[in-house]
């Protein structure tokens, strides 16, 4: 697997190499000059420090392969062109690079799992999206996720707009006619033009349902009148996550994404605060539970429906001979360290098919910075 598009299906595959070698590298990057000039060498730094504790820890037959594909995405990186963070994942199995395009904190980690948290906050944030562009001579669809924007050409989209009106000024019938009258009435121009716009649009929303399904969020963009017109006939309202006001037909999809990408993260940290207002009403019904310690004990129980985390919220923990209980402090007896309890935890509620939900920090404070809504 070597895409920059991560979806679920990717994360899984991440999560089935727990148990074997896994080699994590996260280097924060940026976007402009001049800081953008040390992010190759930043990675090059972090790749090195890989390499030496492959070498550490492990013999050359196994530690070489690893170091060669940890190259090889080096290779592929494409440095002009940053966001604000790269991951590099390597096992015997799997091997990509993504960008992260949120801050990040440096980190390097080899050990029997991947460092996933961040490959699942940007999965968490990569709902798929779609975005209308509405323009007087036509209409274009492109299909998003996150900062990740393509233009739909197919049998539908783009749509030209041809103008089903001619607009003639009145005029009188010529002397053969005897008399004086006006040929037929004129609806006025402008309104004419609306009469066209409208059915335009109807056509329009139409072809859009068999693109908006499965509940997925349209962001609208043009100009203040056509996107008026546009709500006011469309059967699709309760899709929608937001407009973008103004003339956009000559951007292009770079410029497009940076205006859309604020937009639907803004819509996804709406739907996320929703969560919380449903896991408060399930705390109610008995149907939630908060803390980490009863949140784990609920999990390896297999009653965890959705984890909701504050973003940066972290905690060590210490697991003795009964795996069911998680201690806050190191236990007298035997014990395994866990350097993040809650990354364990996210990877425990993920294998028993659980969904993980990031939430803004203090979201939660009165509920110990993370809550769980269970199955029953």
């Amino acid at each position: 697997m070597t895409t920059e598009m991560l979806n679920d299906k990717g994360l899984s595959a991440l999560l089935k190499e727990k148990g074997n070698i896994c080699v994590s590298v996260i280097v924060p990057t940026h976007r402009t000059s001049p800081d953008r000039r040390s992010d190759k060498l930043n990675t090059q730094t972090a790749i090195e420090k890989a390499a030496q504790l492959l070498k550490m820890k492990y013999s050359s037959d196994i530690a070489l392969p690893l170091m060669n594909r940890l190259h090889e995405l080096f290779q592929q990186i494409d440095f002009d062109h940053n966001e604000d963070g790269i991951g590099l994942f390597v096992s015997s199995k799997v091997y990509f690079h993504i960008s992260f395009p949120f801050s990040v904190e440096g980190k390097v980690v080899v050990g029997n799992s991947f460092e996933i948290r961040d490959v699942l906050y940007k999965v968490n944030y990569s709902d798929p999206y779609y975005a209308l562009l509405l323009a007087e001579h036509g209409v274009q669809l492109f299909r998003g996720s996150w900062t990740e924007l393509e233009v739909i050409k197919d049998k539908q989209f783009p749509i030209e707009y041809e103008e089903e009106y001619v607009y003639n000024p009145p005029s009188r019938s010529t002397s053969y006619a005897g008399q004086a009258h006006v040929k037929s009435f004129e609806k006025d121009k402008s309104e004419l033009e609306m009469i066209r716009y409208k059915n335009f649009f109807r056509r329009v929303d139409k072809m859009l349902n068999g693109y908006l399904v499965n509940n997925v969020p349209l962001i609208i963009l043009g100009a203040e009148k056509l996107l008026a017109l546009f709500k006011n006939i469309s059967s699709h309202q309760k899709r929608f996550a937001g407009k973008i006001t103004g003339s956009y037909r000559y951007f292009n999809l770079k410029q497009l994404s940076d205006l859309i990408s604020p937009v639907i993260f803004d819509h996804l940290q709406n739907e996320r605060a929703k969560l919380v207002d449903e896991f408060m009403e399930k705390t109610g019904q008995h149907l939630a539970t908060s803390g980490i310690q009863d949140i784990w004990s609920a999990a390896m129980e297999g009653k965890a429906f959705k984890l909701l985390v504050e973003k940066d919220y972290r905690c060590p923990g210490f697991l003795g001979e009964n795996s069911y209980h998680l201690y806050l402090r190191p236990p007298q007896r035997p014990h395994t360290v866990l350097t993040d309890a809650v990354d364990d935890l996210i990877e425990l509620v993920l294998e028993k098919e659980g969904r993980v939900f990031f939430v803004d920090n203090d979201l939660l404070k009165d509920y110990k910075r993370i809550g769980l809504i269970t199955r029953y």
